[in-house]
């Protein structure tokens, strides 16, 4: 099967409710490319006109919203993205409120985050229209210009990460946080008594992950009264970046100690990090258990 679109200026109006004919498809292609293509039979035809729009806000009490319902894009192929990373950001928001332990304002988080995503996306897609659609001399330099900028890695890398949605900073709650604190978790390579694994493989469990970096029983200890809502694991990395990541279950991290951090300081901001996105913790004996990687 191939998937053929065309994309120009419209020239004409057209009715909605009127199904879109195979001789519509086969003159625009012939205005787009200047040639007539041999087409066969169509399994589906649709029409679709991009648009720039975005709610405010994501949420108006009990009604959230998602998806191409809190937003559209002037430029295919971005859409998808965004709609799932509002679904993975707002299903571990709402299973905790549903559960009953979600601290206060953690559905209000959603439309924060989500809403300053969805404005990049916004940018970036915006950007995408005369990059594609403009045909005069200064779209074919514009055009030229931007392919060899992205011939070099540094600004390949971040036009991908900004397409991917992946280059987002969660505002964090406060000042003087770490400046992973609100990134997409980098996805380490992580070695443990029982191998080789990665940051990837321990979010796998959609559940919110301590990652001690650098064998710190105080953080570990400090956690133990959310170990039934969290996992704890405990490895090395190459370079670590901080000592400690808490890593909700959409991948962010939540919290994250500095090399060497001291033990009051950090363990008293984790302590507020814990209660902040993961609410009140359980009182317990159970001994805290390091789980292997």
């Amino acid at each position: 099967m191939l998937l053929t679109f065309t994309s120009e200026d419209e020239s004409a109006d057209y009715d909605d409710d009127e199904p879109m004919t195979l001789t519509e498809l086969r003159d625009s292609i012939r205005r787009v490319l200047g040639v007539v293509l041999p087409l066969g039979e169509p399994t589906r035809l649709t029409r679709f006109t991009f648009h720039a729009r975005q709610v405010e806000p994501y949420r108006d009490g009990r009604i959230l919203l998602a998806g191409d319902a809190a937003h559209l894009f002037p430029a295919p192929g971005v859409a998808l993205t965004a709609g799932l990373l509002d679904t993975v950001n707002l299903g571990w928001k709402l299973a905790a409120a549903i559960h009953g332990w979600a601290p206060a304002g953690l559905l209000d988080t959603y439309h924060d985050e989500r809403h300053l995503a969805g404005e990049r996306t916004l940018l970036h897609s915006g950007a995408q229209e005369p990059l594609r659609r403009g045909h005069n001399p200064a779209a074919e330099a514009l055009r030229e210009l931007f392919q060899e900028l992205l011939v070099d890695e540094q600004p390949l890398r971040r036009i991908g990460a900004l397409m991917a949605g992946t280059d987002i900073r969660y505002p964090p709650p406060g000042p003087d946080h770490h400046d992973l604190t609100g990134t997409f978790a980098p996805n380490l390579a992580l070695h443990t008594d029982q191998g080789t694994t990665s940051v990837a493989e321990l979010v796998h469990t959609a559940r919110p992950v301590l990652l001690d970096l650098a064998d710190r029983s105080d953080l570990r200890e400090t956690a133990r009264d959310w170990q039934h809502r969290i996992d704890i694991h405990t490895a090395e990395t190459d370079h670590r970046p901080a000592d400690a990541l808490l890593i909700r279950p959409d991948a962010h991290i939540a919290w994250a100690a500095t090399v060497d951090e001291p033990t009051d300081t950090a363990a008293l901001a984790l302590r507020e990090a814990l209660s902040g996105w993961f609410g009140t913790p359980l009182k317990t004996t159970v001994p805290i258990i390091d789980r292997p990687s």
